[in-house]
């Protein structure tokens, strides 16, 4: 007789078991699919049900309310599930409701949704629903909690199944990694490989690798000698309204702006000219630039880079774009994608960790879905399995491929396990166009051209992240967490008190090898010396990290457990000559003390071994690889934070970080300026790069551009958006709205997004520059919207950016919550979003480390620093309204210092040619309303600002930013 299982689903007022209430139970207790018994009841919590859930679930006030509590029905519930395991979708939810009402009595619990992350990879989405689709299961009445119950069941039942599919290898593998441990799933694969023993008789398990050649034969581009130039015309033909394009797609727009980007883009490939293009949205720069890209690189061999700062902008140009492009032109071409080294599965990497004893239940979790996942991937790209939080990306950080411990000679094609990564760089070498991210670009760049194949030829698309990008590439951080885990690579105390890491494995492989006895043991005493000395080390980096909180601490006073922010704090001169910071600089010289000789020792410890190769030491080119990444690792942290606290290189930005959330702290450093990098590597070299985005200008002017990023030679182009702003959309600008450090201020933006979202039956989206100012909002119009029959979407509630914004499409009257991330990226075509509400002017806050040590190279940093980056964020959020030219809006600024403050026309003369309406805050949703009925709106202005190009009023008040 098989095992029984209890499969349970709850519906509840909300999220928090300490806060909401159960209104209905589900449970259906099953053996081998066939079911035993079932259990369903509404149930009265007591109180109103909020709108949103009665329209989620389709359970009424009325049926709650003739409903039993949940005391009436508890002890039923409780005889129900008994001590059986419990199976439920995020079954977590489901018991911490069950726990917090006494109807749960420690029952084992099984998830399907980390259930369905290891067997099924790959799937958009892991919402029951979709899972249930992906099985083939239909599920009926979704959101009702038998419904779901009886769906979690059947979805359990062909997942089981799928695990006795599993090639005999892999299940092995699963079952033996998580022997040791408590992971809730462990007991569901010995069970099915008990099943499966019999199928397995006399079938010896093979090798956990792709059959056939990991290696495709291709041949790298070889230039042509004497190329041809474009043929400019032949190629804007393409585009023209009776071309190809035309007669292909039926919905294919011929857009002059995006004819003219092509024709501007092929000269450059002509003439190897470096290029500033603004086009506006909607002007199909994509293709405009792809279209001579690819004809060029076909035409002459040589590759061309293309660089976005979005994996939204690459998915389009590789799986839409160029596919378009591929049926189109009278010529094939290659295309790859590369990605940063650590979006590739190292299977060396792999294997050494399958190697420890004692992984976690979130180490065994995440290597059980690589396991399942390694047969099937073509790429070994992390992005076709889901990690869901940190502690599931730290654990690939140790499978991945690994700039510290992969190169070409160990990891390339002579390697028995060539990594995934070397072979997607393979790939490129024969790409005619090759796409990547800001971030290897730059990676790139910083490892002098030893990441990417070499090019000539660059396009970087959304490029007003450049200098951000740059930045972040060449940032590094070092927190104590990250430390000690690096020392724990080589040493930690393992099962039954033993020692386990790098350094043990030293030991292990010297001793069974052929190395002469003095050599041996000399090894051996130097590896226990070293062992001996992580405690020390690890004791002595928490008393200087300790002593930095205290730091913070006292400097921030009462800030620094009242905030609902990470604190930052700039590490300048001024805070080493605090009496405090003597704390600070006698701790580090502690650890730097024992740090020191401790890396001198390692670094003995490589070159002996390095000088071992002819005394069959196992795995001796992986001990090296691996104890000079530890090695390195732990020389940048001395570098960084030694820098930090006492030798700061004026060049480089230094500051502490203190997580709001967890209380670590950080230490950073950032390069003060990348413009000279960017030029030096960029421009110089490179016979053409072209940068483009819908926002390079500010005060319609790419000298501030030009001056960030050192683009001084390059020549420029403004391609205006072909859409009709002046017909489409309108910027209201409230005239009695307070200044944003008025204690009334907050109050009317709050009344401000329920009256207009009521007028517009939701389909708004509201923007904030502080995370803070936005939950103080999303409390306050919560129950406001959902009282009148609304759904708020809040950033940070309820999965990623992408999940929320596909809720919000899919949802008729819904209002969305929104900071940095939804200020640009965010495409929401047609009537789903008509009204976009700007709650302040979004500047940066002045006192952000990066912020404040670039502001202090400008002579006024407020207009030529501060003010540029603030118009160029305005028109990145602004560019959220109108996607389509059949889109219609209206756009609201909440902040009066658009009209109030001199600076504020530059602000509004940076947007695009709208209808521009000021009044009352009360007038609101009626202009609104009728706007969007394609009604005209009682006397429009625009206001047009020139004169202003030199203009340098007074400096700003102290508060400009808050």
């Amino acid at each position: 007789m098989g095992q029984v299982y209890v499969a349970v689903d709850l519906e509840t007022t909300g999220l928090d078991p300490q806060k909401d209430d159960i209104i209905e139970l589900g449970a259906v207790r099953f053996r081998d699919g066939q079911v035993l018994d079932t259990f369903s009841q509404v149930v009265n919590p007591g109180r109103p049900v909020p709108v949103n859930i009665q329209q989620l679930t389709g359970i009424t006030q009325a049926e709650v309310d003739r409903a039993p509590s949940l005391s009436e029905i508890a002890s039923a519930f409780r005889r129900f599930i008994g001590e059986h395991p419990l199976v439920g979708h995020n079954v977590g939810f489901d018991t911490s409701f069950l726990k917090e009402n006494d109807l749960y009595r420690f029952n084992p619990e099984i998830d399907t949704w980390e259930l369905s992350l290891i067997l099924l990879p790959g799937l958009p989405s892991y919402k029951l629903g979709r899972i249930a689709e992906a099985l083939g299961i239909e599920l009926v009445d979704a959101h009702r909690a038998f419904a779901d119950a009886e769906a979690t069941m059947h979805v359990f039942e062909a997942l089981r199944r799928r695990i006795l599919e599993l090639p005999a290898a892999t299940l092995e593998q699963i079952v033996t990694i998580s022997q040791r441990s408590e992971w809730p799933l462990r007991t569901v694969f010995e069970d099915a490989a008990r099943d499966a023993a019999r199928a397995w008789a006399g079938r010896k398990a093979g090798p956990m690798r792709r059959t056939g050649p990991l290696f495709e034969e291709l041949q790298p581009l070889e230039p042509v000698e004497h190329p041809q130039p474009l043929d400019v015309d032949a190629l804007a033909a393409l585009l023209e309204p009776n071309g190809p394009f035309a007669r292909e797609f039926d919905h294919y727009e011929y857009r002059p702006p995006q004819v003219e980007m092509l024709r501007t883009v092929a000269e450059a490939f002509n003439q190897s000219r470096h290029l500033l293009i603004e086009a506006g949205t909607g002007t199909g720069k994509s293709i405009a630039y792809l279209i001579p890209a690819v004809a060029w690189a076909v035409q002459t061999g040589r590759r061309v880079l293309v660089s976005s700062n979005t994996i939204n902008l690459q998915d389009q140009l590789y799986h839409k774009d160029l596919p378009d492009l591929r049926r189109l032109l009278p010529f094939d071409f290659n295309v790859a994608v590369m990605k940063g080294r650590n979006n590739y599965l190292c299977p060396r990497r792999l294997r050494n960790l399958l190697r420890r004893p004692d992984l976690n239940e979130t180490e065994i979790s995440v290597l059980a879905r690589i396991l399942v996942w390694l047969p099937q991937t073509e790429t070994g790209d992390q992005s076709e399995i889901t990690l869901t939080n940190g502690k599931e990306r730290a654990v690939w950080q140790r499978v991945c491929s690994d700039s510290l411990t992969c190169s070409p000679e160990r990891c390339g094609m002579r390697s028995a396990e060539p990594c995934f990564f070397y072979r997607a760089r393979r790939k490129a070498e024969a790409a005619h166009v090759i796409i990547v991210n800001h971030a290897l670009l730059l990676a790139d760049v910083a490892t002098e051209n030893n990441v990417l194949p070499p090019y000539s030829y660059l396009i970087v698309d959304e490029a007003h992240h450049l200098e951000d990008a740059t930045t972040r590439a060449l940032s590094v951080s070092v927190d104590h967490a990250g430390f000690v885990a690096r020392l724990r690579e080589l040493a930690s105390t393992g099962s039954e008190q033993a020692t386990i890491g790098l350094l043990a494995d030293v030991v292990t492989a010297v001793r069974r090898s052929s190395c002469p006895p003095d050599k041996a043991e000399a090894l051996v005493a130097l590896s226990e010396e070293l062992a001996q000395q992580i405690p020390l080390l690890d004791m002595r980096m928490y008393e200087y990290f300790d002593a930095l909180d205290r730091f913070l601490m006292q400097h921030f006073g009462h800030k620094y457990d009242n905030t609902n922010y990470d604190l930052r704090l700039r590490i300048t001169q001024t805070e080493r000559v605090q009496p405090a910071w003597v704390n600070v600089e006698i701790t580090w010289d502690n650890v730097a003390l024992i740090l020191k000789r401790f890396l001198a020792s390692l670094d003995t410890l490589i070159k002996r071994l390095s000088d071992m190769g002819n005394y069959n030491i196992s795995d001796l080119e992986d001990l090296i690889a691996d104890l000079s990444a530890v090695y390195r690792a732990l020389a940048e942290a001395y570098d960084v934070c030694n820098s930090a606290v006492f030798e700061a290189h004026p060049e480089i930005i230094y500051w502490v970080r203190r997580s709001q959330r967890t209380g670590a702290l950080a230490i950073n450093s950032a390069p003060l300026s990348v413009a000279n990098l960017i030029e030096q590597h960029l421009f110089i070299p490179k016979d053409m790069v072209v940068l483009t985005s819908a926002t390079l200008r500010t005060n319609n002017s790419f000298d501030y551009l030009r001056q960030r990023l050192g683009a001084h030679e390059a020549e420029e182009r403004v391609l205006d958006s072909p859409f009709d702003y002046r017909a489409n959309a309108l910027v209201y600008l409230p005239t009695d709205m307070p200044e944003p450090n008025h204690k009334s201020y907050q109050t009317r933006v709050e009344e401000t997004i329920v009256a207009l979202s009521l007028a517009t039956e939701g389909r708004l989206m509201a923007l904030f520059t502080s995370y803070a100012q936005l939950l103080r909002t999303a409390e306050v119009i919560r129950p406001q919207l959902e009282a009148a029959g609304y759904t708020l979407y809040v950033q940070g509630e309820g999965g990623s950016r992408q999940q929320i914004l596909e809720a919000f499409r899919e949802s008729e009257r819904a209002v969305i919550l929104g900071t940095r991330s939804f200020w640009e990226g965010v495409d929401v075509q047609g009537e789903a979003l008509s009204a976009l509400v700007i709650a302040k002017l979004p500047f940066a806050v002045p006192t952000d480390p990066i912020v404040a040590a670039r502001s202090e190279t400008f002579d006024s940093p407020f207009y030529q620093y501060q003010m540029p980056e603030a118009i160029l964020q305005l028109r990145q959020g602004f560019g959220r309204l109108i996607r389509s030219a059949q889109d219609r809006g209206v756009c609201v600024i909440l902040d009066r210092r658009i009209t109030s403050k001199q600076y504020g026309r530059m602000f509004l003369d940076s947007l695009p040619d709208c209808t521009v309406l000021r009044g009352p805050l009360a007038n609101l949703p009626q202009h609104a309303r009728s706007w969007l009925q394609n009604k005209t709106v009682a006397e429009p202005e625009r206001a047009l600002f020139t004169g202003y190009e030199n203009y340098m009023p007074e400096p700003p008040p102290p508060e400009w930013w808050e």
